[in-house]
């Protein structure tokens, strides 16, 4: 804060009528903002509401609320209140840099504000009870609120989560299947969960909405809740018009499911450390405006044992992530981040294909809807290794592209790849491998995969040719 903005918030820190005379020369008609006032060049932001509220409760606390809210009634984008309460609750008494009434009373100063004569007493030195920073001992740690769970276990009541794996793993299905859920209050695959509303943002496949939510309803037997509510019109995270707009129509202390992070930042680079910035900035303004959780959906990359695509930033900024795994033979999830909680376990799922009639043409119409997979009990388990899940996933993919079928014995209709070729395969994506030590270590994995036909099957043909399958 500038020295101007230090000797007013000094001045008149006790007079809410310097605060309502200062307002008065402040439009309360603008957007939300992200709790700025003056920005870093010394310029006032354009979109300063929630700075102001901010400014206004940390330095009169509570006396200045219904200063604030007449002045918020002034706009029309006021509405029935309940974000001007939302707002006025987010005042965080401890955090690191606070923003006090002085960028306030500078804003209305540069809009011709001319300040007032009166000087009331000068404040008494700070004591440990009113000092900016506090020490907390045992007793006050203790009282600390406990973690508050959207999702018991898997995530948090407020923040920002990601439902991220491979193209076709059915991580949309199992995103609307979680949000219904979340509406309803339902269990979860076995996790409790706490009902508020919410939206899903369908920004990829936006013509199948109408399918997959009838094929839920199908399949559950329960037409979704009215708490849950779909948003199918293009939507950019890193534009502060669009956050704002979608923001102030989202219900308070929800839950916004963006589908996918690809589509709502066109033309950004998810590899470059600033894009990506804007993209979290963009989450983290939406998440404060109404604050619940922003979870979005999105892919791995090519190397799908790497996790989510795009800057590491990403993964950092998260309190929540879940991961959805794909094989030949089956799908799961896993929490692959739970803040304060246990991550790691897998849990299988299954697609449904629900049949929804015939289109005007007499075809099929079908969709999906998400369930337990009670089979998985009786199906090989998946490599625990992270090598090994490498590997096996690189065979899988040379074996999706192979066009030989049943050699060495395998099923005739069960397509098959050399076991040279599966070295070589492997032996290509160990790129921090030392690149003489490469093909050894392949061979060695696809041995251990092939063992006991444990992930894999082996034989050799007549001709002496070693081949596997799954």
């Amino acid at each position: 804060m500038s020295a101007l903005g230090q000797m007013l918030a000094a001045e008149y820190r006790e007079d809410t009528s310097v605060l309502a005379s200062a307002l008065s020369y402040i439009s309360s008609d603008v957007l939300r903002g992200n709790g700025t006032i003056i920005g870093a060049d010394g310029q006032p932001e354009t979109d300063y509401w929630f700075g102001c509220m901010l400014a206004a409760r940390r330095t009169y606390g509570e006396t200045a609320k219904e200063v604030m809210r007449n002045w918020s009634q002034q706009s029309l984008r006021y509405g029935d209140g309940s974000g001007f309460e939302h707002a006025w609750k987010q005042h965080d008494p401890n955090l690191a840099k606070p923003i006090t009434v002085g960028s306030l009373f500078m804003l209305a100063k540069l809009n011709g504000w001319p300040g007032t004569s009166h000087r009331p007493p000068i404040a008494a030195p700070q004591t440990p009870d009113s000092a900016r920073f506090r020490l907390l001992d045992r007793a006050s740690i203790m009282a600390q609120l406990p973690m508050r769970w959207r999702v018991k276990g898997l995530l948090p009541e407020t923040g920002i989560g990601a439902i991220y794996g491979p193209s076709g793993s059915g991580k949309s299905y199992l995103g609307i299947d979680l949000g219904i859920n979340i509406a309803r209050g339902c269990d979860w695959f076995g996790h409790r969960t706490t009902p508020c509303g919410v939206t899903y943002v369908i920004l990829e496949g936006e013509a199948g909405l109408r399918n997959r939510v009838e094929a839920w309803e199908v399949h559950n037997g329960s037409l979704i809740p009215s708490s849950f509510k779909a948003m199918a019109q293009p939507f950019q995270l890193a534009e502060q018009g669009d956050v704002e707009d979608l923001g102030a129509i989202l219900p308070p202390g929800g839950v916004v499911i963006i589908d996918t992070l690809n589509r709502a930042a066109p033309g950004l680079d998810e590899n470059s450390s600033q894009d990506m910035g804007h993209i979290l900035a963009g989450m983290k303004r939406l998440q404060e405006s109404t604050g619940g959780l922003v979870i979005v959906v999105h892919h791995t990359g090519k190397d799908a044992s790497k996790g989510m695509r795009g800057h590491s930033s990403l993964h950092a900024a998260l309190d929540g992530a879940i991961e959805v795994e794909r094989s030949a033979t089956s799908r799961c999830w896993s929490a692959a981040k739970v803040k304060d909680g246990e991550d790691g376990k897998q849990v299988p799922f299954k697609l449904h294909v629900i049949d929804l009639g015939r289109d005007a043409d007499g075809d099929i119409i079908t969709s999906c809807a998400v369930g337990p997979d009670t089979g998985a009990i009786f199906r090989k388990p998946e490599p625990s290794g992270k090598s090994q899940k490498s590997a096996l996933s690189a065979i899988r993919r040379l074996l999706g592209a192979s066009s030989t079928f049943g050699q060495a014995g395998c099923d005739p209709q069960t397509r098959c790849i050399k076991v040279d070729d599966a070295i070589a395969g492997v032996a290509a994506t160990l790129t921090t491998t030392a690149s003489n030590k490469r093909s050894n270590e392949a061979r060695r994995l696809v041995g251990d995969l092939t063992k006991g036909n444990k992930h894999l099957q082996s034989a050799i043909d007549g001709s002496g040719e070693a081949w596997l399958w799954q």
